[in-house]
């Protein structure tokens, strides 16, 4: 689940410092950190080779306001004064001081150059791959699940280590635990043979709650390591996008080329 997803979590991002107690605020910029993840995504995405060398300008206590404030007030989490407060905090640059926005800022711009780095070793792994020197692989974006995108003409291609697929093909499955086959689920578990049923029974409900008690439950990485022995990364990367897709290891890093289907001609 989505760290902003908890409303305890954004309660905690926005609530009034002296209202916090030493452990809520220690709690609060650990969660500070791991919010600015979507950041981190956005902007990368949006990042052009040419802007690669500035990136610190793409950030500031702004994007805290926009990913925090805004959401905490769509959700209820925020009052009006609150509201006010914070962008009065803006407007007077004390928003800097508050140590839940240093964290979010210092981690975005920490996740931001760290993928910066991947995007140009990526994209001359994948140079490599097609043997292209001809300056041909374009970073094409940053896909819905944090994977860097390239394009080679009308070729699509996605990189990625170990890690980041591993990652990638988790949080996936995370996401559709409750359609798992229990029977599957259950070889990964310390529950007893025949505890199938009770599997089935926590699956049951709203889905976001039961893939959060399966993930309780469940071995994850060991049963995602098991699905990918059988089907390998691809799909989850091509998941929503193309069923069209290849995949194919090189050296330290899998390559995936994604046949996205070519837009209807507009008849305007």
């Amino acid at each position: 689940m989505c760290v902003l997803c908890d409303r305890e979590n954004l309660r905690l991002l926005v609530a009034p410092l002296p209202s916090l107690t030493h452990r809520q605020l220690a709690d609060s910029i650990s969660v500070a950190r791991e919010a600015a993840w979507q950041l981190v995504l956005d902007t990368a995405d949006a990042i052009t080779e040419d802007d690669e060398s500035d990136v610190s300008s793409c950030l500031g206590p702004d994007g805290y306001i926009d990913y925090v404030i805004e959401r905490a007030e769509r959700d209820g989490e925020l009052r009006h004064d609150e509201t006010i407060a914070w962008n009065d905090a803006l407007r007077d640059g004390s928003i800097f001081r508050d140590p839940r926005v240093q964290s979010f800022l210092a981690s975005a711009a920490e996740g931001l150059a760290t993928y910066i780095l991947q995007i140009r070793a990526h994209k001359e792994a994948l140079a490599l791959f097609l043997e292209e020197r001809n300056g041909g692989v374009v970073f094409a974006g940053v896909g819905a699940n944090g994977e860097i995108v390239f394009d080679r003409g009308a070729e699509r291609y996605v990189v990625l280590n170990d890690d980041e697929a591993l990652r990638i093909a988790m949080d996936r499955i995370a996401t559709n635990l409750c359609k798992e086959d229990p029977r599957w689920l259950l070889e990964f578990t310390n529950l007893p043979i025949g505890a199938a049923d009770v599997l089935a029974a926590m699956q049951q409900g709203p889905p976001e709650r039961a893939n959060d008690i399966l993930a309780g439950i469940v071995d994850l990485e060991a049963l995602t390591e098991d699905r990918v022995r059988q089907i390998g990364y691809a799909p989850f990367v091509a998941e929503g996008v193309t069923d069209e897709f290849s995949e194919q290891r090189f050296g330290d890093r899998i390559v995936i080329r994604l046949r996205v289907p070519e837009k209807p001609l507009s008849l305007d």
